[in-house]
């Protein structure tokens, strides 16, 4: 595994190298860089989210930068083609590349993670390196790195070197119903609320999970119920570790958020109680930017069951 730290140091070291030509005299630096353009064939997905689409961009690559990171940055701005569709967060940086002989390793912000749902998780993994490797023939395996870290797929596993993905990328789908826990009307309890969706055949429990918990973000269709969770949060990890689920929160958890001890309650136990009804949960912590969750009434460090 490559560790965060070294990947760290690498895009420290190009810039460092990229900083020290900016020295150089006005004249001189004319004379000595000389960049070339490309036409370079970006990877997205169509419309239905079912088959891989390219798109063709001219890219300027200097000589001093990282001509992995320029592709990859241009992908993350998403398609020109109003039928295309991108599924990496805008926001999502590079850090950085490492090219191992035939491999390549990528060091992405935890942004990339913002998936929308199974389909679309394959369909950005998909698109970084079918993107990738059709740009570099030499590189036949690409691996992404999160933050550093190995990036992990739906079975809680990391998904390590990745050849080219196929191009139909359509899965057999079921419908499954879930259960979420909002507030009622006057804020004294929770109430449920059994809601329908759409996953893949072979949907893993985290990944079902993760889906969940969407869900419950996005609020509840009854009128009668309010929801418990600001809309603007985003999950950034989930982890299942025997009868324990933890889950790391994005900082609007805290800034967000409408507080008071009641909200805090509510939010609390709606995201326990919702999690706890996967077989074999108990217990549920939170975090927020990987530190514990602090609403109301100060840091609550301690995995949380039901009251």
């Amino acid at each position: 595994m490559l560790n965060k730290y070294l990947v760290k140091i690498l895009v420290l070291l190009l810039l460092a190298g990229w900083g020290a030509g900016c020295f150089l005299p006005e004249k001189q630096q004319s004379a000595n860089i000389k960049v070339r353009s490309s036409q370079v064939k970006l990877v997205y997905s169509d419309s239905d989210n079912e088959h891989f689409v390219t798109e063709e961009r001219e890219i300027t690559f200097h000589p001093d930068y990282d001509k992995y990171s320029l592709v990859l940055q241009e992908l993350i701005k998403g398609s020109q083609n109003p039928d295309y569709r991108s599924n990496i967060a805008s926001n999502t940086i590079v850090y950085g590349t490492m090219k191992q002989d035939t491999d390549l390793i990528i060091n992405l912000s935890t942004e990339f993670c913002s998936f929308g749902g199974s389909v679309a998780e394959i369909i950005a993994v998909g698109s970084v390196v079918n993107t990738m490797t059709g740009f570099d023939p030499d590189i036949q395996r690409v691996k992404i790195l999160v933050e550093g870290e190995d990036l992990i797929g739906p079975s809680g596993n990391p998904r390590g070197f990745m050849e080219p993905f196929q191009d139909n990328i359509v899965q057999p789908e079921e419908k499954r119903d879930i259960t979420l826990y909002f507030c009622n009307q006057d804020a004294s309890a929770l109430e449920t609320e059994i809601r329908t969706i759409t996953v893949a055949q072979d949907i893993s429990i985290r990944e079902l999970m993760l889906i969940t918990l969407q869900e419950l973000i996005k609020g509840p269709s009854s009128g009668s119920l309010h929801k418990t969770i600001p809309s603007e949060v985003r999950v950034n990890q989930l982890q299942i570790k025997d009868n324990l689920v933890e889950v790391d929160f994005s900082a609007e958890m805290h800034t967000q958020h409408w507080g008071g001890s009641t909200g805090e309650s509510m939010t609390i136990n709606s995201i326990v109680y919702t999690l706890t009804e996967f077989p074999g949960i108990d217990k549920v912590k939170m975090t927020v930017d990987g530190s514990p969750i602090s609403i109301e009434h100060g840091p609550i460090e301690e995995p949380v069951s039901r009251s």
